[in-house]
């Protein structure tokens, strides 16, 4: 989904800076955002939830939560616009170069932090690295929650890339998960050429300065 910055006459939308990732390519600079959306941004929400039905989504061979890309970008955005500044609950969305949404995870609060659907449609695996870690930190600051993805019944190959990034299926488990007793040894992103800055404080973005789905 393609965005562009747009003047201040806009209204003010907010959203929560969770993390900057960035990646060197050659001589550029690769940079993916997350920020958490909610009710705050309902505005803007239905405006996305409008464009998307014109928008058409490559395939995500990872895709957790639903049967198409489709789904999981429609349901997270309907449930951002329903969550209050307090819930547990979280919908992330990924923005790379500051030019376009290509990612999103939805988590729900359901006794632990699971997640109901993460999506990616760049193709691109530091965005779906970014989201996972952002999933992981937000979860870290809970007290005793555990992160889990709904694995049971997806491939081999889905099971081991997410294995990768420290998930693991306890005994008696059928998802892959990270308990909350292991959740702060995780690095989801090991590698030189990246860099992360999270936000520990408070740091509300103005997603109209971001975010022109009118253009």
């Amino acid at each position: 989904m393609q965005v562009q910055r747009v003047n201040n006459t806009q209204p003010n939308f907010q959203a929560l800076k969770l993390q900057t990732v960035t990646k060197k390519v050659g001589k550029a600079v690769q940079t993916i955002d997350v920020y958490s959306i909610n009710q705050k941004d309902k505005a803007i929400l239905d405006r996305m939830s409008e464009i998307v039905k014109s928008q058409t989504f490559p395939e995500d061979k990872k895709l957790l939560g639903a049967d198409s890309v489709r789904e999981v970008f429609e349901n997270g955005i309907k449930r951002a616009k329903n969550l209050k500044d307090y819930a547990f609950d979280r919908v992330m969305l990924a923005v790379e170069n500051g030019k376009k949404i290509v990612g999103i995870m939805d988590v729900e609060n359901h006794g632990d932090q699971r997640v109901r659907g993460l999506a990616v449609w760049n193709g691109d695996k530091l965005t779906r690295d970014s989201l996972v870690r952002a999933g992981v930190k937000d979860t870290a600051k809970m007290d005793e929650f555990a992160l889990i993805l709904p694995t049971e019944n997806k491939s081999d190959s889905i099971k081991r890339y997410y294995r990768g990034l420290g998930f693991y299926t306890p005994k008696d488990e059928k998802d892959l998960m990270i308990e909350y007793d292991k959740i702060n040894k995780i690095n989801v992103i090991n590698d030189k050429d990246v860099n992360v800055k999270d936000y520990s404080l408070k740091r509300n973005i103005d997603l109209a300065n971001v975010l022109n789905l009118d253009a």
